[in-house]
């Protein structure tokens, strides 16, 4: 049995909750042992580097953040593509993104605020899904990256990230970013997909 159809018995199989402490807390990462080929050996310490990096830039604890998506997992859980494996940019699709969860309630206040005060967002067409996502505990970065006011910032904080990822780690994908109110939020907003992709599935059985 592939990784593929490990994934897709488990998804059928197993509650969300069960699940994504299988999959998305406890397993291992794909993107660095079976992408990056790093040696079973390496996996541990490179984890850890990502890990440094990213918190260090950001000034949040080394465990606030977690890889999640495809990158995680090799293969999609939304429920639109569940089960595309990762895959490369082609003529018709882009390449998956390295999802990067960020769990930091500072960070998620910081720009919460900072989205309050930007003059006239209420008139834009996404302000719909960005109050919706807050409401949720999260903020995505292409939401602060489409803000003028805020877009700046933003870049400044993570641009370092990016560019020690693919220098030091050999990141090859392009690196987005979710910023968590709590692990909470990450939780609930991770089973709630999980349970969209499981839906989806048994539709197609």
């Amino acid at each position: 049995m592939n990784d593929q159809e490990k994934l897709r018995q488990d998804l059928l199989l197993l509650e969300p909750q069960e699940f994504y402490l299988k999959h998305i807390v406890k397993s291992n990462n794909w993107y660095f042992s079976n992408y990056l080929q790093t040696p079973p050996t390496e996996i541990i310490e490179k984890m850890d580097f990502f890990k440094e990096i990213v918190s260090s830039h950001l000034k949040i604890h080394f465990h606030s953040l977690q890889i999640v998506g495809s990158a995680k997992t090799g293969y999609s859980l939304s429920p639109h593509k569940v089960l595309q494996p990762f895959h490369e940019r082609d003529d018709n699709t882009e390449s998956s993104d390295i999802d990067i969860a960020i769990v930091s309630e500072r960070l998620f206040t910081h720009f919460w605020d900072e989205l309050r005060h930007v003059k006239g967002i209420y008139n834009q067409y996404y302000f719909r899904y960005l109050t919706s996502s807050v409401f949720r505990g999260y903020i995505n970065d292409k939401n602060l990256l489409k803000i003028d006011q805020i877009r700046e910032e933003w870049s400044e904080m993570v641009d370092p990230i990016n560019v020690s990822l693919q220098d030091q780690l050999r990141f090859e994908h392009p690196i987005t970013y979710r910023i968590y109110r709590s692990w909470e939020d990450l939780e609930d907003y991770q089973i709630i997909g999980i349970a969209k992709a499981k839906k989806a599935l048994e539709e197609i059985r």
